[in-house]
């Protein structure tokens, strides 16, 4: 059985193409939604970078690793996402423990969504303040109407769900957080795919809002390394001056910095399209996997087989490698079962490749638990 984590390794010969025990396979899996780690001009970008500025600043930015493009790169998120102020992080996983250390000392409670994805969890456990999971915006409101400790609460949420594409209800969130409080919104696989500009989950509902703190990821959409926080620039100052994650630890290589700016002009230049295509081949595939909630608002570019039982699982491997796909069998924290399948649609499949995924999910459904 494939896995994205453990047994036979895979090798990415193409976009859309791994290889895999011998064999080539139709490849949805990873998070590159854009299959910008492939572009040859990105590729360009970050070779060149490695021979002019080496691999690595060896220290961290409030020693003497603090390069200008490190800089450049945080005008160029914050400009994009239209914050007031950006901190470039070593990984996406580390943008919210950063975030939330330029909060220390002044948060009391905390209050992660129930689906909240692990760095959100490892963040707050960094507060050491209570922390309590909901499982809706009314559940949430209860939970804040309580009496609580001395101190700002703290709302920790993703913005699109990595596993089945549902979309966080981040208006609806706010309308019941109080005027002092925070809202962290982990947007790891929003940012670039949703919105008109690709600002993600908060463009789609037309937040703007300064109790909202930004994380994400420059690895998926951007197709390079990194991670980021948006804030207002008192919020950036706090991070800087009291964040142990960020005055200890190194930034990324700057030959990925190089690419991340490279990624976002191109993004922000040809994004529409590519957004549109990949909106395309969302579509299509959605229409025929089995929705555990019809309530959620699913409209991002993942999708999600839980077998039924052992047995199911063997059958849905045999079938989709019969179909030339390449099983993606995975573990994931928090996910709708201990191990299921997880697929990651691009703009770079094509609609026979989809349709071809299409048709071996539809064999596969009296297999699958629903719900």
């Amino acid at each position: 059985m494939g896995s994205e984590n453990e047994g036979p390794g895979i090798v990415q010969i193409a976009p859309t193409t791994v290889e895999w025990r011998g064999r080539e396979l139709l490849y949805f899996g990873g998070s590159d939604y854009f299959r910008l780690s492939w572009n040859r001009g990105i590729r360009g970008v970050i070779r060149r970078a490695v021979d002019t500025l080496g691999p690595n600043v060896a220290a961290s930015r409030t020693t003497t690793g603090n390069h200008p493009l490190y800089a450049g790169l945080e005008r160029d998120l914050a400009r994009m996402f239209r914050f007031p102020s950006a901190v470039l992080t070593s990984s996406g996983y580390l943008a919210p423990l950063v975030a939330v250390q330029g909060l220390a000392g002044s948060i009391g409670q905390v209050h992660r969504a129930r689906t909240a994805h692990g760095c959100l969890r490892d963040a707050a456990d960094l507060l050491g303040v209570s922390a309590t999971d909901f499982d809706s915006v009314d559940d949430l409101q209860k939970q804040l109407g309580r009496p609580r400790k001395p101190g700002t609460p703290l709302v920790m949420t993703n913005g699109l769900s990595p596993l089945d594409g549902s979309l966080a209800p981040v208006s609806e969130l706010l309308s019941v957080l109080p005027e002092e409080g925070w809202l962290l919104v982990d947007d790891a696989h929003g940012v670039g795919t949703l919105g008109r500009k690709g600002r993600g989950a908060l463009e789609v509902q037309g937040v703007r809002d300064p109790r909202v703190l930004l994380t994400g990821t420059l690895s998926k959409a951007f197709g390079c390394y990194g991670g980021f926080v948006l804030g207002s620039k008192t919020f950036r100052d706090r991070v800087v001056e009291q964040g142990r994650c960020f005055q200890g630890n190194t930034p990324p290589p700057l030959p990925w910095v190089a690419g991340a700016r490279a990624a976002l002009r191109l993004l922000e230049e040809r994004g529409t399209g590519w957004r549109r295509t990949l909106a395309t081949r969302i579509q299509q595939a959605r229409e025929v996997f089995p929705d555990s909630d019809p309530r959620r608002h699913a409209i991002g570019p993942t999708l999600v087989l839980v077998p039924q039982d052992p047995r199911a699982t063997r059958r849905i491997g045999r079938r989709l490698q019969a179909a030339g796909i390449y099983p993606s069998w995975i573990r994931y924290s928090q996910g709708p079962a201990d191990r299921f399948f997880r697929f990651a649609l691009s703009s770079a499949h094509t609609t026979g490749e989809v349709s071809r995924l299409r048709e071996a999910v539809m064999d596969c459904l009296p297999w699958c638990r629903v719900g």
